[in-house]
């Protein structure tokens, strides 16, 4: 069974149930644009400014450190103040101070005036498509569920900036490494075991498993594994056929009877009941790494697919998504959430990457972050698929599918622990519970939680 790779494609339309009780806010909103907004002359004839490249002086001066905070605040100040006009439909002051706040912005600068970049940016085209109906093109997830972006783009590029990112920000390693431990501590002894990647992307955690399991048949030949199936979903077959040929090199240096399946899908709602293959005597594992959240514009749609994962009865499911709330009705309100959230984000950046000239840096915050800020502040109702709510919201949604909720073993949080200990920047993560789950925090704030949960009677 060694190498071998099945490729199935999959597709068919949402089910939506007209009366379901659903846990958490569910919010459907539609945010329209006011019909008797009056528009002026300067906001139909606004354009809006690109992106700047450079600061109007050096912003990489680290030494005055005071007049820099303070400028920060002032600017943070000019956004909260603009989304405060765009929310009450007073565009034309909003334009002006839109305007004011990009003049102190610009991608090379410190952290506050990089965000504020991609907060103008978002805001400008917020106030277009209010006001003039603009960007009716609506909102274009791809390449990946976690992701939303906008034009064109190089997909070689998307991922080998996602490869950037598992490389320098050792969060991201807590998340991946963490949730295959947890899923070792279940379905580690299993004599054939099937996992199930609902955002599979590079594929490089999963290789932990696979010297784990190389081990133990080593050690054991009463337990010799029988078969290690990876099914993989995702939206970039290309990029999913890599990852497979990747492991499937490994799993024959390690001797381990392997089989890689892709599912290629264009969205997570294509999932539906029949789509995966779990047999009979398979320990079951499934992993959600922040992709659950495209479907919180529907938590119907999102209940469905946790009901039918929960009837294939899976030993663990692990759920990974940024805690953070990002899903209020109220634009003001979801504005200011995104701002501090995405401050502790773009410090983060500036203490772990240092170099505020570095290209790839550059690119990261563009195409990844400044994406998904621009779509949950620019869109609403089904287009806005980022959007984040706080575990205890995940806690009630999967409670309510089925699933019981599991600890992390001693195991699992040494690790988280020990991957973060090792990197330079370590000493500003801490790791929190929050009941069962891991939260983990840059200088105090939440940046992402784990949770697990059983679905196996």
């Amino acid at each position: 069974m060694s190498g071998q790779l099945n490729e199935n494609y999959h597709s068919g339309n949402s089910q939506t149930l007209n009366d379901i009780s659903v846990p958490g806010e569910q919010y459907r909103d539609e945010m329209l644009p006011n019909k008797d907004i009056l528009l002026s002359k300067e906001i139909l004839n606004w354009e809006g400014s690109e992106s700047v490249s450079v600061c109007a002086k050096d912003s990489s001066d680290h030494k005055d450190m005071n007049g820099e905070e303070e400028k920060g605040l002032e600017l943070v100040q000019l956004l909260l103040e603009s989304a405060q006009m765009i929310g009450e439909g007073k565009y034309d002051h909003a334009v002006g101070l839109v305007s004011k706040c990009q003049n102190s912005s610009c991608q090379l600068g410190n952290p506050t005036q990089r965000l504020s970049n991609y907060m103008c940016s978002a805001l400008q085209d917020r106030i277009k498509r209010q006001t003039q109906g603009m960007l009716n093109n609506g909102a274009k997830t791809v390449p990946d569920f976690a992701f939303n972006i906008d034009g064109e783009f190089d997909k070689t590029e998307f991922c080998s900036l996602l490869a950037y990112s598992n490389r320098v920000l050792p969060y991201i390693n807590v998340m991946q490494f963490t949730s295959v431990q947890a899923i070792i501590d279940v379905v580690g002894n299993a004599r054939r075991i099937h996992v199930i990647d609902l955002g599979m992307r590079i594929g490089s955690h999963w290789t932990v498993l696979m010297e784990y399991l190389s081990h133990r048949s080593v050690s054991s030949s009463i337990h010799r594994l029988q078969l290690l199936k990876i099914t993989a979903v995702g939206m970039n077959g290309e990029e999913l056929r890599k990852s497979g040929k990747r492991l499937q090199q490994l799993a024959k240096s390690l001797a381990i009877p392997f089989s890689y399946n892709i599912m290629e899908i264009p969205n997570i709602e294509e999932i539906k009941e029949g789509l995966f293959s779990v047999k009979s005597g398979e320990a079951l594992a499934v992993y959600a790494p922040v992709v659950l959240r495209s479907l919180l514009y529907d938590p119907v749609l999102l209940d469905n697919l946790l009901s039918y994962i929960r009837r294939l009865r899976p030993m663990i499911m692990v759920n990974v998504e940024i805690e953070a709330q990002h899903n209020s009705p109220s634009f003001v309100n979801r504005f200011r959430e995104v701002l501090f959230h995405c401050m502790t984000y773009f410090d983060l950046l500036d203490v772990t990457l240092k170099d505020r000239n570095d290209m790839k840096r550059v690119k990261h915050e563009e195409l990844i972050t400044g994406s998904q800020i621009r779509n949950m502040i620019v869109y609403e109702g089904k287009e806005r698929t980022v959007r984040h709510v706080r575990n205890d919201v995940w806690r009630c949604f999967y409670k309510q599918a089925g699933f019981r909720e599991k600890s992390f073993s001693f195991q699992a949080m040494y690790q988280a622990r020990l991957l973060l200990g090792e990197h330079a920047s370590g000493e500003y993560y801490t790791l929190e519970s929050n009941g069962n789950a891991i939260v983990v925090k840059w200088k105090g704030s939440p940046l992402i939680a784990l949770s697990a949960w059983g679905g196996a009677n």
